[in-house]
């Protein structure tokens, strides 16, 4: 068990670095055939994207690295190993992209995970396997996963995309380094910005990638080299910008505006809570003025529910948060988790159809918080105890590293 304490926390902030940005790029730095300089904000660098450097540097890459600057020099050869094993730790985004672009450098891939993600139902890659051309040569649903690819990228693939497009992501930057047309058709096609994020990143690295009517075209000559500016997180930051708007105020700086992270979603939900917002050259502060109930489709922006949930524990009257069914197979079955939380918060809420009904009014009575091992539950206990401005008890806190490092709260 570990205490939550709030005291500890301030109110300027610079943003955690994005791991779904770095993990795309350290990605395709892989796949170039130039180096590549990326720059950002890496003091503390979250554990997911610790797996995907290491799985770069295990398939050939030289990366030398800094606090702000990290040079990554890709392998002169591609298909140089029979075949090789892989660490993707926790990271879901990792294991479905790697899929496609391991098979780049190696005719076999054995795939190891750790943490929650073994624990993942890995029933729902068995179509895309089929469709990739994949074999697998373990036994179904267990780790680790031992593949082979019988065949190359064909010209056009059709995908459903309607539980992750993470899977698609990796495809097309594989693609891309087979270089050459393609056409990847998607069947119902969740999570958008995120296809298009890929997408942006492939054609500043010099491909002509589009998405139209649910059909991802490229024409890829090769992925290049460069400076690529690693955003900040998005995803992490709401959680500091929602407890400026539950507790006081807060400054957070790096983080990009227009941004095709989902999650920068949250502007407009504390907007209409009733926060102070203010843009400016610092950065981006949010201030507590009103508190009202607030309503918010979060089908493309899953990760936000767990802390929108305690905001809106804050908040005057009821609000709703849509896009329930995105929630099953995260870290945790977040809609569960989330649930308990609040439960432990003395929180009213219920289900009704796709959404989830929460009453402001938190009345915690000092049970222990289960995390269920999900880093978005911590991070949303930590803004709840802000707000209480009371310690709170919790089974465990070490999974924040995940995504979140260097917050001083315990």
């Amino acid at each position: 068990m570990v205490l939550i304490n709030p005291s500890k926390l301030g109110q300027d902030f610079v943003a955690p670095v994005a791991k779904s940005h770095l993990q795309r790029e350290l990605l395709l730095s892989l796949c170039s055939s130039q180096e590549s300089l990326l720059v950002g904000n890496f003091a503390q660098i979250p554990d997911d994207v610790l797996h995907a450097l290491g799985v770069i540097e295990t398939l050939g890459c030289t990366v030398d690295r800094s606090d702000w600057e990290w040079k990554i020099t890709p392998p002169k050869l591609k298909q140089q190993f029979e075949r090789i094993e892989l660490h993707v730790g926790e990271s879901g985004f990792l294991l479905r992209s790697i899929l496609s672009i391991g098979f780049v450098f190696s005719e076999e891939l054995t795939l190891h995970a750790s943490g929650t993600l073994l624990n993942r139902n890995l029933t729902s890659l068995q179509k895309d396997l089929e469709v990739l051309g994949i074999v697998q040569l373990s036994t179904s649903g267990t780790w680790p996963l031992v593949l082979r690819k019988e065949d190359d990228f064909s010209e056009i693939v059709s995908l459903d995309a309607s539980n992750t497009s993470q899977i698609a992501s990796g495809v097309l930057m594989a693609m891309a380094a087979s270089q050459g047309n393609f056409a990847l058709y998607l069947e119902n096609p969740v999570s958008k910005p995120y296809l298009e994020f890929t997408l942006q990143c492939l054609r500043n690295r010099g491909v002509e990638a589009s998405l139209s009517e649910n059909i991802c075209t490229l024409n890829s000559a090769g992925i290049r080299g460069g400076n690529v500016h690693i955003q900040g997180d998005w995803s992490g930051a709401a959680n500091l910008l929602c407890m400026g708007a539950m507790s006081g105020q807060v400054s957070v700086k790096g983080l990009l505006l227009n941004s095709l992270q989902a999650d920068e979603l949250v502007l407009d939900v504390l907007r209409n809570f009733g926060a102070s917002v203010e843009i400016d050259s610092d950065g981006i502060k949010v201030a507590h003025k009103e508190q009202n109930r607030f309503q918010v489709d979060l089908t493309d922006a899953p990760d936000l529910f767990p802390v929108l949930s305690v905001l809106a524990a804050s908040a005057n009257g009821e609000s709703r948060l849509e896009g329930i069914h995105r929630l099953a197979t995260k870290e945790s079955d977040r809609l569960a988790s989330t649930r308990a939380l609040l439960d432990v918060l003395g929180v009213a809420h219920r289900t009704e159809e796709n959404s989830l009904m929460i009453y402001g009014g938190m009345k915690y009575q000092g049970d222990i918080i289960n995390s269920f091992k999900d880093h978005r539950i911590i991070l949303a206990a930590v803004v709840a105890s802000k707000y209480l401005n009371e310690s709170l008890r919790i089974n465990s806190v070490q999974e924040i590293t995940k995504s979140f490092k260097g917050l001083d709260f315990y």
